[in-house]
């Protein structure tokens, strides 16, 4: 199944602000970003993002089969159902 261009751009631009947000220590992706939406949505995506993170630093702290990262992929898979259920847009990110 072919994604449309929309949603491809839109997981391009996710990819590049988790980027930055390893990026080292004083780096910020502030002036690299704009988000625009309902309070709501920008609330959803503010979850799944910081969701998205969490897991990435306990996966890379603790390895994929410990209970903390286990945790950390169930609250970023409810983050992604609230986003996806409240905005309509499908997560790119899977």
């Amino acid at each position: 199944m072919q994604e449309s261009p929309s949603l491809v751009k839109f997981g391009a631009k996710l990819k590049q602000m988790l980027y930055y947000m390893f990026a080292p220590s004083g780096a910020s992706f502030r002036e690299y970003f704009t988000i625009k939406g309902s309070p709501k949505d920008v609330q959803a995506l503010a979850a799944v993002v910081a969701s998205e993170k969490k897991y990435m630093d306990s996966f890379l702290k603790n390895g994929l089969n410990d209970p903390v990262v286990l945790n950390s992929r169930y609250t970023l898979e409810k983050a992604v159902r609230s986003f996806e259920q409240e905005t309509g847009i499908k997560w790119p990110l899977k």
